[in-house]
This record gives C-alpha cells, structure tokens and sequence, in this order.
C-alpha cells in the first residue's frame, strides 16, 4: 500500500515538471514489480511524452502480449505513425478492430494511415462512411480533405477544410492543411497567414511550431525557421523530430558542426528512425568523409518517400542485404535507386560490382536498358528490364539477397580516390551519326544544351529555372542553342522567343523524356550543357560532356550536388554553381574559364 502511494506521488511530480526524477525513480519500483502492467503501462506512457519511444515500445509489447490491452495498442500503434512506420501501425489498427470494430477514433486512424501508405481510395472510402454518418465529423473531413491534396485536387482539398472552418472556426487541424495546402501550390502568402492564424490559437503547441518553422525553411528563409524550430524545442527538448529538422536547417547554412551535434542527439533518441540517420549520411557526404556517411545511409530504405517510389521494398524487406561484406559466390539482386536520376549516378558504381560478383542482376528502368547494355558490353546479359525479377515470385525466389544500388557505396566508395574519373556511359555509333547529320543543317557554331525544369518532384519549383532566368547565356555570340527539356515546354518557348527573339532549336523527332540513347547522343555532340537538378543532369554527367549545373535552394539540395567546391566527384565534367552566379554579370567568364 505504501509502495501504491509512493507511485501515486511520483505521477504527480511527474505532472506537475519534476519529469526525469519522477521516472528514474519508477522505474526502481519497476525493477521489484516486474508484472505490475498498470505500472508499466504508465511508465510507458511517460516514455512516450519523453520521447523515449524505444523503452515505451518495449514496455507496450510486454503488455500486450500478457493481455489485449487495448490503450496499449492504440498508444503503441501512434508511435508507429510519429516515426512514419505506417504499415506496422495497420497491422496493430486491425488487431483493434478485430476486438472492436466500432471504435470510430481507431477507424479514422486507419483512414490516416491509409493516406500516408498512398491507399488513396481506401482512406477516402472510409471518410466518405463516417462522413455520412456525420457530416460534420471535422477529423474524418481533414483526413478527406488531405486525400485529395493528395490527388492534386487542390480547389476539393480545400472546399472541405473550409467546411471545416465552417463547423469549428478555430479548428487547428484545418488551419494548418490549408497553410500547408498552399504552400504545396506556391501560395505563400496564404500558406503563411493559416499556418500563423494556426499558431495564435496555440502557441504553446510544438507541433505547430515545428510546422511553421519547416514552412520558412521550405521558403528558404533558413535562420527564421531554425527560431521557430529552436522555440519548439524548448517546449519539447527530447523531441527527436524537431533535433532533426533543427540539424537539417543547419546543414542548409553550412554550420556542419550544429548540424552534426543536433542530428546525432536526434539520432540517440530514435536509432532506428531512417530520416534521422540520412541527415547523418549527409553530413558526413559532404565532409567527404565517405565510410562514415554510407554506414548512415540505409536510413533512406525506412523513410516514407523511399517506400512511395518503391513500392516492392515492402515484400522485399527479408531479402535485403544490409551487412557490410559481400560473399562473392552470392545471388544478388541490385534494383534502381528512387528516380532515374539517381539510378544513372549510383550507375558508375556498377562495372565495380559487375567485376566482383558473378552472380548478380540489375533490374532498370526501361528507358536505360540498351544505354547499359551498350556500355557494360561484357556484362549486357546482366540488366533487365525493371520488375522482370521483382515483381516475379519464382524468380525472386533464386536470389539470396537484394540491394537497392545506392547502398553500394558503402562498398566501392570509401573515400574520394574510389571515384572513376572517367565517364562511364556510352552511346551507340548510329545515334550519334544521326544527330551529327541533324547538327549539319545550322551553322557551325558553339553547340549549347539546355534543360531548365524539373518535375514531378516535391521540390520541382525550387530546383526549376525559367528562360528568362538563362537571358545572360543567350547574350552569347556565335552559338546555336538547343532545347533539350523533356515535358511540354513548347508554349513556353514561344512565349520566350516573341518577348527576346531568341530561339532554342527542337529536333521533333526524338522524345526527351523516353528516349534516352538518342538523347545521350544528343548530348555527346555538344560543346556545352546548361542544366538543372533533373535526370538529364546526370546522364550528361555519366557520359562525359561538359556541363555547368545550376543548383537549387539548399533544402531542396542531394548529395552529389551538396559539395565543398563547385566540383562532385561523381562527374568529373560537371561544374556545379548557384542561381546568383547564373544572375551575375561574371557568369559567361565563369562558363568561358570552363571550357577552356
């Protein structure tokens, strides 16, 4: 009775700040009341508020499994969704409703986490049933309203958060979808009044702060974000999350030392969590400090992203290889990394891999097959096409493990002399042929290459440049100048050409954005490429021509771009500058010192 008493005192403390002596000292009871579920489950649920979600894990797990101990169950499957493991918190959601299928709170998480797995029309067929049963179920609405933000549906996303304003004016959930609703469609003026009409109805609520501050970053105000971040902290000093985004928003001003000392106290809170541990990776990527950064970098493989792009990973996760040596006698898999992009620079890694192991496939996207197959001739029986082995269970079954090509630097990466200086990629004689006959019809001048936009991207617009914003390198004489970007550009160049008189030649015949060999063609018989962030950056770069690559804002910014210098040691011709250097005056004899 006097140990009951005892643990009823410390909960108090606990309430009312006296936090970590509180536990440490529940935890000794505890220790002499192993079975006390009661107990433990408090214990847990302060783990949870302290965010120590590992210990809280635990002690839910034990729970549970001495009983179905339904309170447990939903704080454990929350955890899942704060550290974005969504398919284990749907497992645990439907445990719960196997025992009770009319908790509605439980049913709209689902419906949440339907959302984040991108299982749109199974989300939205929920919504729609308690919905009807409710029309002004203002939880159910904002999950609806975030199912068609989603889809892009911008004018319905935003009718039902307004419906919602229009029930619960002050409904906070709502404010911050709208705020971030038009932050996703550029509107920043809007985005910032929800998001801080948000934060006055609750400025104590770290969430929210945290929100707020990722909206500066995203709008590159990085030293205004990281108060708001810094202000949510102190709310939340334990919260992995916000050390997380406060070692992001470092890294974006290059104060590697913040970011590292926030990102490895993020990391000791929450080990496992893969967005955390990829923040690490890049760090050390761009210190160059190679062994360190790849022993972080399999973080990605757990992120939410990672998973949407690559929707096998799920059913392939017994079969990844995570371990850090390779038995040369091994049946491996190697599968294309997130985009094309990236499948082309983890690419050069590949002769090295296909020396060292006699029994490996790589899966890739169609569009780069016969690039691979012509430029690995030895080994052209080694690619197919993506999803020929994957999604094939009998002949996923003849392979011992799978590697996603981007974990390969661990092994072939080490440190800055395991770069190739040589291009890797090569082009066929016949494409190449093609497009010199086409070059003959202009005037035999310098041959630059453009490539402005990227898209599809949740970063399109930051990486993106418009014509206007190249008007220095068109004041260049004596040069033809080449339109070389893939999507539907053609209004644009009109538009550009009646305002400056200035034309970018398009050779209709080749589609840019499927066909590759004849665009790698293309690219090989310029004297210049001036490009973006986008896949064709990096097939300009594995093949050797002379690129100058404009960067994007630094939270929009990868890896191979985010250097010390304005070189990456991925591309050996590729020459990285930012928007201002494009913007200023020196920039052609910055483009002129390249070329020679």
């Amino acid at each position: 009775m006097k140990e009951n008493e005892q643990i009823n005192t410390l909960l108090k403390e606990f309430s009312l700040g006296n936090k970590i002596i509180a536990y440490k000292q529940l935890l000794k009871i505890l220790n002499n009341r192993k079975d006390d579920l009661l107990l433990r489950y408090n214990i847990a649920v302060i783990e949870q508020e302290l965010n120590f979600n590992q210990k809280a894990r635990l002690n839910y797990n034990f729970i549970i499994q001495k009983q179905n101990n339904l309170k447990a169950m939903v704080n454990l499957y929350n955890l899942d969704i704060k550290e974005e493991k969504y398919q284990n918190a749907l497992i645990i959601i439907n445990k719960i409703l196997e025992i009770d299928k009319k908790l509605d709170f439980v049913i709209k998480d689902k419906a949440f986490v339907f959302l984040k797995l991108n299982r749109i029309k199974e989300s939205k067929n929920i919504c729609a049933q308690l919905i009807l049963r409710n029309k002004k179920d203002v939880k159910a609405l904002n999950i609806y309203g975030l199912c068609f933000s989603a889809e892009n549906n911008f004018n319905k996303a935003k009718k039902i958060f307004n419906e919602v304003l229009i029930y619960d004016e002050n409904n906070v959930a709502a404010l911050n979808s709208l705020g971030r609703l038009y932050h996703e469609n550029r509107n920043s003026i809007d985005a910032e009044k929800y998001l801080l009409r948000a934060l006055n109805l609750d400025p104590s609520s770290y969430q929210i702060l945290n929100n707020i501050a990722g909206f500066y970053r995203e709008e590159g105000k990085y030293t205004k974000g990281i108060k708001y971040y810094l202000k949510a902290l102190k709310l939340n000093p334990n919260n992995s999350y916000i050390l997380n985004n406060l070692a992001k928003s470092y890294f974006d001003i290059n104060d590697l030392n913040l970011a590292e000392n926030y990102a490895l106290k993020a990391l000791k809170l929450n080990q496992n969590d893969g967005s955390i541990q990829k923040i690490v990776s890049f760090i050390y990527l761009k210190n160059q400090d190679y062994k360190k950064a790849w022993s972080y970098f399999d973080g990605r493989l757990k992120n939410s992203e990672f998973e949407e792009r690559n929707e096998s990973i799920v059913k392939l996760q017994s079969k990844l290889f995570t371990k850090k040596h390779i038995k040369k006698n091994k049946k491996i898999l190697i599968l294309r990394e997130q985009g094309v992009g990236d499948e082309i620079l983890y690419g050069t890694i590949y002769r090295d891999i296909l020396q060292d192991l006699p029994n490996i496939k790589i899966e890739c996207d169609k569009r780069l097959l016969r690039l691979f197959k012509n430029s690995f001739k030895s080994y052209e029986n080694k690619f197919v096409e993506l999803g020929t082995i994957s999604n094939n269970e009998r002949k996923l079954k003849e392979f011992e493990n799978i590697l996603y090509a981007g974990s390969l630097g661990k092994f072939y990466r080490n440190n800055i002399n395991n770069f190739p200086t040589d291009p890797y990629l090569k082009v066929e004689k016949n494409k190449m042929e093609e497009i010199r006959f086409f070059l003959n019809n202009f005037d035999k001048k310098i041959n630059i290459g453009f490539s402005w936009r990227s898209f599809k991207n949740r970063y399109s617009n930051e990486k993106s440049l418009s014509l206007k914003d190249l008007i220095n390198v068109f004041s260049i004489k004596n040069c033809n100048f080449f339109n070389l970007q893939y999507g539907d550009v053609s209004k644009e160049i009109l538009n550009f050409r009646s305002e400056t008189s200035i034309d970018l030649i398009t050779h209709k015949d080749i589609d840019i954005f499927n066909d590759f060999d004849s665009l790698a063609a293309f690219l090989k018989c310029l004297d210049l490429f001036i490009t973006v962030s986008n896949s064709t950056a990096h097939l300009a770069g594995a093949l050797g021509v002379k690129t100058i690559l404009i960067k994007p804002s630094n939270h929009a910014l990868f890896h191979y771009w985010n250097q010390p210098n304005n070189k990456t040691p991925w591309y050996k011709s590729v020459k990285i500058l930012d928007k201002e250097s494009l913007m200023n005056k020196n920039f052609i004899n910055q483009m002129s010192e390249f070329n020679n």
